[in-house]
């Protein structure tokens, strides 16, 4: 029985077919109602999804935006004078990549924003080890951010916190959004953990 031999470019599109066929079905089980499958392997699919790939899809009847967080960090850093430990006053981290993100579409700080929006949800899960791995997230994040921001200082430890204000309901929408009270979300002081200079290279200056 002769073969015939299967060239690279053909096993290269098998292989991405293959490869879009798993990313789809991951989707669909992603997107659908609660049902035991999603419910087994749900933490899988969370991780798979979220942040990159996680959008809104509810397309004719989306998710009113209620509420806005913001994610501000504060270091610790050694005085150069007195060579003891000071802390900085808290750093607004978010708001001036939404900013960037408004202006230019097509930027970094999409994808920083993302990772920012996932982190600062999962932090404030009630499940322990959701919260656990969005403090990780955040710690990271912030130790990066702050990091640029202040790159001649010697930062020993960082912590940060998520802000949310929640915007008067529809029965008082004539109110302004800076007229309900905000709410903190504060972690521990946590030791300075920036991404690596390759990661940091993506990172918006």
């Amino acid at each position: 029985m002769k073969r015939f031999p299967i060239s690279a470019p053909l096993l290269w599109a098998g292989l991405l077919a293959l490869t879009l066929i798993i990313h789809f079905f991951i989707t669909f089980l992603y997107l659908t109602p609660n049902n035991p499958v999603k419910t087994r392997h749900g933490e899988f699919l969370y991780a798979y999804m979220d942040p990159l790939f996680a959008q809104n899809w509810k397309l004719f009847a989306p998710n009113p935006v209620s509420h806005h967080r913001d994610v501000q960090a504060k270091a610790r850093v050694i005085d150069p004078d007195t060579g003891q430990l000071r802390e900085t006053d808290w750093k607004d981290l978010t708001g001036p990549l939404i900013r960037e993100k408004q202006a230019h579409r097509l930027s970094s700080e999409d994808r920083v924003t993302r990772y920012f929006v996932s982190g600062s949800r999962s932090f404030q899960e009630d499940n322990q080890k959701q919260k656990k791995t969005g403090e990780w997230m955040l710690q990271r994040a912030a130790s990066t951010a702050l990091g640029q921001a202040m790159p001649d200082q010697k930062i020993k430890a960082i912590k940060f916190r998520v802000v949310t204000n929640t915007f008067p309901r529809f029965d008082v929408r004539h109110k302004s959004d800076d007229s309900t009270p905000l709410h903190f979300r504060e972690s521990n002081w946590l030791p300075y953990r920036p991404v690596g200079s390759e990661a940091a290279k993506g990172w918006p200056q």
